[in-house]
């Protein structure tokens, strides 16, 4: 962006009605763009909800997974205690 897509504006009525015109005109300049924003957000956001649809399964395989994981290795931790005992006699 350069000088000409924010230009300063002389409404010929005293430095601080310039400033206030310029600031409204950013502002609005501001607010078309937020307002030409929004269709690409909700398309964003379309998206991903539809690829948390898709990985819904595999966030559940890797779930059970690990509570299979976890469950296996509390398992071993008792057999590592039975043979720690029979060390220990």
């Amino acid at each position: 962006m350069d000088d000409q897509d924010f230009p300063n504006i002389q409404t010929g009525n005293g430095i601080d009605r310039d400033l206030a015109a310029t600031a409204n005109d950013r502002i609005k300049k501001a607010v078309i763009e937020i307002n030409s924003l929004k269709g690409a957000v909700a398309s964003l956001e379309k998206t991903i909800v539809n690829l948390d649809d898709k990985n819904e399964k595999l966030q559940k395989r890797i779930f059970w997974l690990t509570v299979v994981g976890v469950a296996l290795a509390a398992t071993q931790i008792v057999q590592v205690l039975d043979i720690i005992k029979t060390w220990l006699k």
